[in-house]
């Protein structure tokens, strides 16, 4: 303990969150005070001093699980930086983080990524510090070196980004997380090489499809999640999973560059939705997904050659609104025994696939219904023979090989189930299109998208779960 320490009242005891929280805010008065006199002074890039305070703040939010015990002291804290932070952009102030020229909230962000990550890493002060580490140096130096050296640009949205910042990005996070667990924990040197690279390249690929500031926020949530699920695997497990990774990168990278379906950036994201597919549930999830990856690719060049317009080129707001529902039933399945102990039906088989599947079909389905809009011949039919078309080909393309994979047979619930919630998406989606009339083409028809296959999900949900005869649970 340092002398400084030694000084403050017990740790723990009200007095000395109160006067820890009292230095926290003085170290960040005094970092929001300098990185303005240096940006009044000397006119540097705004980009400067932002990671200047980025950084600064980090280092600052690092020390948080060895000064306070109370996780209110750290909501406290961060309430009140996200309160100052906002009536300084409502007011034109503190313009050496608030004036840059890209749109961002990356600054109300981190407060609420810190604390989030300190809530959940109660215990793990190392996880924590990992976790913010690449947040807080990964990030800044793959932004900086990446805008001066990056040749090979992409896009993210509005965002510019570069290959050359998220090889940075990708090795200060392997730094960053080898060297930690190798001298902080009793991880052995060849398992903390390969957690190391796995997680590098996982946190790497999220913070490359990041917009927006919101990489404040994943990348250490991200980050602590991985390190839980990475540490206890063995060397050869890990390895194995990278492997797998890889190649899934690989393949959507070729696919992406023969299709032009997805851009750089759409390429990873559609790669972290697989590779998820296959980490969380095995090597039958990725199919479903793969089904319906092949199936866009399909409709969009038909689409395409139909128009006479260029393929694809979709990014990563595509493959969110599209995966975000599947996504979060892919998590459900996974963990919902642990995150929701008590006596109920949903900790033993796979109760969300059937609902996994059908939420993958119903954007194919939807897509479908777009794509035959756009032929001269098959417009001439009615919107009820055309969306009973649509929603049989989501279902057909998805829901029989995806439901097949996982046991190698095909039930008539799980059927029954994917086929409602292909065909309720689509219905919602065009209810919704023809009464509230967005522009097409925007980036509201992905979120229509996204919102009716979850409202359709939840409509199926209950009958779902009857047909498995699950009964009612709780949470004592």
């Amino acid at each position: 303990m340092t002398p400084l320490l030694a000084a403050l009242p017990p740790f723990g005891t009200l007095p000395g969150e109160l006067a820890r929280a009292a230095g926290v805010a003085a170290a960040f008065g005094l970092l929001f005070a300098t990185a303005e006199l240096w940006a009044r002074r000397f006119h540097p890039p705004v980009e400067w001093t932002r990671k200047y305070v980025h950084v600064a703040g980090g280092l600052v939010s690092m020390s948080l699980p060895w000064l306070f015990r109370w996780h209110w002291t750290v909501l406290a804290l961060g309430a009140g930086l996200a309160v100052i932070l906002l009536i300084a952009r409502r007011f034109g102030l503190l313009a050496s983080i608030h004036a840059v020229e890209r749109e961002s909230r990356g600054e109300l962000y981190f407060p609420v990524g810190v604390y989030l990550l300190f809530l959940l890493s109660h215990g793990q002060p190392v996880f924590y510090m990992v976790s913010l580490f690449t947040l807080v140096v990964a990030d800044a130096v793959a932004a900086l070196l990446g805008r001066s050296y990056g040749r090979h640009p992409f896009t993210v949205g509005t965002d510019r980004k570069s290959i050359e910042g998220s090889v940075v990005f990708l090795l200060a996070a392997f730094l960053g997380v080898h060297l930690p667990l190798l001298l902080m924990t009793g991880i052995d040197r060849g398992t903390s090489v390969i957690i190391a690279v796995q997680l590098a390249l996982l946190v790497a690929s999220f913070e490359a499809i990041s917009t927006g500031g919101n990489d404040n926020l994943v990348l250490p949530l991200a980050t602590y999640y991985l390190l839980v699920r990475l540490t206890p695997s063995n060397a050869a497990y890990i390895a194995y999973q990278l492997a797998a990774q890889l190649f899934i990168l690989l393949l959507v990278l070729v696919l992406a560059r023969r299709t032009r379906f997805l851009t750089f950036s759409g390429a990873l994201a559609a790669h972290l939705v697989l590779y998820g597919a296959f980490s969380l549930g095995g090597v039958a999830w990725i199919v479903p997904p793969a089904l319906a990856l092949a199936a866009f690719i399909s409709l969009d060049a038909i689409f395409s050659r139909a128009l006479g317009m260029p393929r694809g080129g979709y990014q990563v707001a595509a493959i969110f609104y599209v995966s975000i529902v599947s996504v979060m039933l892919l998590f459900a399945d996974n963990s919902f025994a642990t995150l929701v102990p008590g006596r109920h039906g949903l900790g033993t088989g796979h109760p969300f696939h059937p609902l996994f599947v059908g939420s993958l079909a119903a954007p194919v389905a939807i897509l479908a219904f777009e794509t035959m809009e756009s032929l001269p011949r098959v417009r001439r039919r009615s919107a009820l023979n055309r969306a009973l078309a649509a929603a049989s080909l989501g279902f057909a393309f998805v829901a029989p090989l995806g439901l097949w994979a996982l046991g190698g047979s095909v039930s008539g619930e799980g059927l029954a189930c994917a086929a409602l919630i292909d065909a309720g998406a689509l219905a919602l989606y065009l209810g919704a299109r023809r009464l509230l009339r967005w522009p097409p083409g925007t980036v509201w028809d992905l979120r229509a998208v996204g919102l009716n296959v979850l409202v359709a999900t939840l409509l199926v949900l209950p009958l779902h779960f009857t047909w498995l005869g699950v009964a009612p649970w709780s949470l004592e």
